[in-house]
């Protein structure tokens, strides 16, 4: 569909595409303030030196930021793949108004800017 709304075979009202682009805009905000959570439960202490509470403790660390086998199950990770198709459907949207190009020439703009140092 992206490629689409890019090619202008998918077009949608301007206020329209906006306004659903400005309520992706904070869901991906709400998806970031909980990975941030996510990675402070990376360490957690208080649960004593029981080895079924540290068995425990351990388990949720990994569930929180993928410190076991599998990592691409955590709620990190997940929450990274969430994060990932919310942008891609508010670039859909974005280029469905045509304004995908603007958001594009931010970004590298951006880019540039806070790449300067590196």
């Amino acid at each position: 569909m992206k490629t689409q709304a890019i090619n202008g075979e998918f077009k949608i009202e301007d206020e329209l595409g906006q306004a659903i682009a400005d309520v992706i805009d904070q869901y991906i905000s709400d998806l970031e303030r909980q990975q941030d959570f996510a990675r402070t439960l990376e360490h957690l202490s208080g649960w004593g030196s029981l080895p079924s509470a540290q068995a425990i403790r351990q388990k949720l660390e990994f569930k929180a930021v993928a410190g076991s086998d599998n990592t691409d199950d955590s709620a990190s990770k997940r929450l990274d793949q969430h994060i990932s198709i919310a942008r891609d459907q508010r670039d859909t949207f974005l280029a469905a108004i045509g304004k995908l190009q603007t958001v594009d020439q931010q970004n590298a703009s951006g880019l540039g800017t806070n790449g300067e140092g590196i």
